[in-house]
């Protein structure tokens, strides 16, 4: 079983971040930088994964190793998470950093936060550590009560989807809308469309997710091939664990030749995507690359979510455009034979290509709403 075990901090920091997943800890490393640049002497701490370790902050531990999704797949994972959050708390009570800045990953990042309110350490319970929370929980997808929740236990919430104010207007949460961090200026989006370029593989960031989706994927494109399909393959991966499932994986599907890709390790030319619902979807949606997303959890995790979600889509850009951006193949409906033929039409029809450019533009409209301030200015009002 992974001992966890903390450093404890030189000095008392100013600042510790908590990122959970893959996406969470790009979005962190990001703020983080832009943190330490213009406050060179804002001592940070940082739980997260390889982006955020990279930043030459104070990095406490690894928890993207451990980030799953699903009801199932916590349960396994319970005793893990259990002592993650205690040993968590107990390091906040000792070392009291100025600010905790949750990001994301809100099933472990809520917990925490209320545990600190249970023990008094947090600012809303008269305690004098502020809790600050990045990237909100998905509460107009599902589990909308949560907000109160957030409300009791959160000093400040920085949403990057400019309706997602809206969702706590009945609660006393401040709430601020800092902009989305693709349309941020200097921000590259690591792929663009190519019609004569590859086709993207994009089966996630979580191992549970990527174990179920990417057999799938693979047998899309066989069946690609026997339509008469050839286009070079290129997966990309978050880091090396999840590198390991994807290459034992393809080696069973033989005649396959794919080039593996580390994620921002360059730019890639796409004639097409076939992804997971995830960050790098959106991506792909605001590049205007013509998509297909397939997915597939545990079944009792999938039937639990019919149940809580209250939106249409699990695709983002569906989402926000409110009307079906690319199909979606999920669980039950993820028929190899069936994916591969909306494959192929993304591939080769105009039309589909026109309207995925077009799609592209209007999500960069919606979301270049102007911003209330950054994510750097936010978190250094706790400070």
């Amino acid at each position: 079983m992974q001992k966890i075990v903390f450093n404890e901090a030189a000095e008392y920091p100013d600042l510790l971040v908590i990122a959970g997943e893959y996406s969470g800890d790009e979005h962190a490393s990001t703020f983080v930088r832009q943190l330490k640049a213009e406050r060179p002497t804002c001592n940070i701490c940082a739980i997260g994964g390889e982006n955020l370790e990279k930043t030459g902050v104070d990095f406490l531990f690894n928890l993207v190793d451990y980030s799953v999704i699903g009801t199932t797949e916590v349960l396994k994972h319970l005793r893990f998470f259990m002592r993650f959050l205690k040993t968590t708390c107990d390091w906040i009570e000792r070392n009291r950093p100025k600010a905790v800045c949750f990001v994301d990953f809100p099933g472990l990042n809520l917990r925490i936060a209320k545990e600190l309110y249970r023990r008094g350490i947090s600012h809303k319970a008269g305690g004098n550590v502020k809790l600050y929370y990045y990237i909100s929980p998905q509460i107009w997808a599902w589990r909308a009560k949560r907000r109160f929740r957030i409300a009791k236990y959160i000093d400040s919430l920085g949403a990057i989807f400019p309706f997602e104010k809206e969702c706590y207007r009945d609660t006393p949460l401040e709430v601020q809308f800092l902009g989305h961090p693709f349309l941020d200026e200097g921000y590259e989006l690591p792929v663009h469309y190519d019609p004569e370029g590859p086709l993207l593989l994009l089966p996630g960031s979580r191992v549970g997710a990527v174990q179920k989706v990417f057999p799938i994927m693979l047998e899309a494109v066989q069946q690609l091939k026997k339509l008469g399909e050839s286009r070079e393959l290129v997966v990309i991966y978050p880091d090396d664990d999840i590198l390991s499932i994807l290459e034992k994986q393809s080696q069973r599907c033989k005649g396959l030749t794919i080039s593996f890709v580390r994620s921002g390790a360059c730019q890639i030319g796409a004639c097409a995507a076939l992804m997971s619902p995830g960050t790098m979807s959106l991506k792909c949606a605001l590049a205007g690359i013509p998509g297909v997303i397939v997915y597939k959890v545990n079944t009792v995790t999938y039937g639990l979510a019919k149940i809580l979600l209250k939106v249409k889509f699990l695709y983002m850009a569906s989402i926000l455009l409110k009307r079906a951006v690319a199909p979606e193949f999920l669980q039950f409906s993820a028929k190899p034979k069936l994916i591969s033929k909306a494959v192929r039409a993304a591939m080769n029809d105009l039309a589909i290509r026109q309207q995925a450019a077009d799609d592209a533009e209007e999500l960069k409209h919606i979301l270049s709403a102007e911003p209330q301030m950054n994510v750097v200015r936010w978190i250094q009002e706790a400070l």
